[in-house]
């Protein structure tokens, strides 16, 4: 039955819809924000850290193609995603908890067994939910609209759900806050998720069950890498901005171990991070205005420089620290707001290019991206902070210039490799991109498109 705005999902469905993608991104942040200086205490060198993150980490990258077929070839009686996602409900908090409760008295070759087993099953209790939530939504109503209006929840309960346990989990943990310890703090925040999660399992109904793409494979997605340059070129010099991004992986280390405060993360968390949310309110009608290709090399070199900048200023003065950082924080919310918008563009580009849309392949790559990334930068920045003198177990004036280089100058790297990738590789401008979606629609013809595109011609 449709309600009285045509819509045949209920509030109750589309709030329980919205709080789980609040408690699976608690979950997700919490892990990998965490993990490094929960190690850390309990014993592991950076190297060390780097090493055994390392493994689970890549099966995080690669493990969602496959998952995907799994998705596509098993069909049960009682819906195609719902399943999937009350199993999480039940093993992601227990996968957490136990990651975060490992003993501090065994052997350090238990330890590492301990932290790579409890990872791999905490990645694995996650990607099962991971695309069936997206999915889901195209179930729980045929109405296109609705199902963008689902979405959007989502998006907006799931960001919120990021910033919660990098404001609470450092209160709670450290001997400056509650001092509860990780193992107490893991069970509580999955005590929390696991009641945020489980609405969802009663509230929401599977009406639509339309033919979902399937996965593409390996093979597939090398191909449309080829033949889509400009996807290529992106996401070539995306990996590179993001792999040194280390902001918010040492912000905790960098409270407790240089600043002696570990509380002191929740300031500067929200200082670094909470930028984003004004970026992302007046980034639409900023777009408006300015192609968001030249806001996005904006905000990258904002980044570059402020982070560069910030290493020469210091951290003695906690005031002038939080004032930079927000100004750092602007351009990195323009990179996190902006990053993602660029893959709809590709894909209008590979249609007219080639005729095939290719929205599967294209946003698999998306995700490709950000799971190596995840699986390659905390484990970069152990090695590197180690590599510059930081050692946890006795913490030297070089140890915290170590952290806080890596910390503020040596996050540009990444940028400066980026930026000519961008403005030298990456053609694909608004205008061009309305021209190709009103040709692939059908609105104008090829030729009508071809006459006021810009030199994009040379790129077919």
């Amino acid at each position: 039955m449709k309600n009285k705005n045509g819509f045949v999902t209920s509030f109750g469905e589309k709030a329980s819809y919205g709080i789980y993608y609040f408690a699976q991104n608690i979950f997700y942040t919490f892990v990998t924000s965490f993990v490094a200086t929960y190690l850390l205490n309990n014993g592991m060198d950076e190297v060390l850290i780097a090493a055994v993150l390392l493994a689970p980490k890549i099966w995080d990258a690669v493990n969602d193609p496959i998952f995907g077929v799994i998705i596509d070839k098993l069909k049960f009686k009682k819906g195609r995603f719902l399943p999937w996602i009350r199993l999480s409900v039940i093993f992601i908090p227990i996968a957490t908890a136990a990651l975060f409760l490992m003993p501090a008295s065994i052997p350090q070759g238990a330890k590492i067994a301990w932290v790579i087993i409890g990872y791999v099953f905490w990645d694995s209790a996650y990607t099962i939910c991971d695309a069936p939530i997206f999915a889901l939504a195209t179930t729980m109503s045929p109405i296109p609209q609705e199902r963008t209006a689902i979405l959007s929840l989502g998006r907006i309960t799931g960001t919120l759900g990021s910033f919660a346990p990098m404001l609470a989990v450092p209160m709670m943990y450290g001997e400056n806050g509650l001092n509860l310890g990780f193992g107490l703090t893991a069970v509580i925040v999955s005590a929390v998720g696991f009641v945020l999660m489980l609405p969802i399992c009663f509230t929401v109904k599977e009406r639509s069950h339309a033919v979902i793409e399937e996965s593409p494979s390996v093979g597939k997605l090398l191909k449309n890498l080829v033949s889509n340059k400009f996807l290529l070129i992106f996401y070539c010099g995306l990996f590179f901005l993001s792999v040194t991004n280390c902001v918010q992986i040492l912000v905790p280390i960098f409270s407790q171990y240089v600043l002696g405060n570990e509380t002191l993360a929740t300031g500067l968390l929200v200082a670094a991070m909470g930028p984003i949310v004004l970026v992302a309110l007046v980034m639409p009608k900023l777009a408006q205005k300015i192609d968001k290709f030249y806001i996005y090399i904006a905000a990258i070199t904002l980044f570059a420089v402020v982070s560069v900048a910030q290493y020469f200023i210091g951290y003695e003065s906690l005031a002038v620290l939080y004032g930079v950082t927000v100004l750092r924080g602007f351009g990195l919310g323009g990179m996190g707001v902006l990053g993602f918008l660029f893959t709809p563009d590709c894909v209008e580009y590979g249609h007219y290019k080639s005729g095939s849309r290719n929205e599967g392949m294209c946003f698999s790559l998306q995700t490709f991206n950000s799971k190596l990334v995840s699986a390659v930068v905390t484990s970069l920045t152990m090695l590197v902070i180690g590599a510059l003198g930081f050692d946890s177990a006795n913490v030297t004036p070089i140890g915290k210039n170590a952290v806080w280089l890596t910390f503020t100058a040596l996050t540009a790297v990444g940028a400066v490799i980026a930026l000519p990738i961008f403005i030298f590789g990456y053609k694909l401008r608004d205008k061009d991109v309305r021209l190709l979606a009103l040709c692939n629609n059908g609105e104008i013809t090829r030729e009508e498109c071809e006459k006021q595109l810009s030199d994009l011609k040379k790129y077919y």
